[in-house]
């Protein structure tokens, strides 16, 4: 039978508990960085949603109290509810036939910093000779 060096195996068993202490807060640690991206692609994915419908209702006309009311039925539930005040839009008479849509959000998250999240997106004016340009600035739910 061989003998166990019962010192050279503290050592070692020692060794393997800090390895496996590492190993698990490294997981957890990925996870939440994970979780946190996640939140921030999700953000701007809706974002991206509101911009677009937003976009398409102005070119065709439509008054911004029928987009507030769509926008708010495509914001998900970490944004809060969306005014008229809150859309501001400017236009111009260029003979341009556009209209440009931006939306900007500042997601709150532990490892991001804050992550600003800005969507655009443009279409062609259906309706008049104008460029139009609007802005709207999300708020975060607290």
């Amino acid at each position: 039978m061989k003998k166990i060096n019962k010192k050279n195996y503290k050592n070692g068993l020692i060794d393997q508990i800090m390895l496996w202490m590492v190993v698990f807060v490294s997981f957890v640690i990925l996870f939440f960085i994970v979780i946190d991206y996640y939140k921030v692609v999700k953000a701007k994915d809706n974002c991206d949603t509101m911009a677009n419908y937003a976009v398409r209702m102005k070119a065709l006309g439509r008054d911004d109290s029928s987009i507030v009311d769509g926008l708010n039925n495509l914001k998900s539930q970490y944004f809060d509810t969306i005014e008229e005040a809150d859309i501001s839009c400017s236009e111009t008479s260029d003979n341009k036939y556009k209209v440009k849509y931006q939306i900007n959000a500042t997601i709150l998250t532990t490892t991001f910093n804050n992550k600003e999240v800005h969507s655009y997106a443009s279409a062609f004016n259906e309706t008049q000779a104008l460029s139009i340009d609007c802005n709207l600035t999300l708020k975060i739910k607290e």
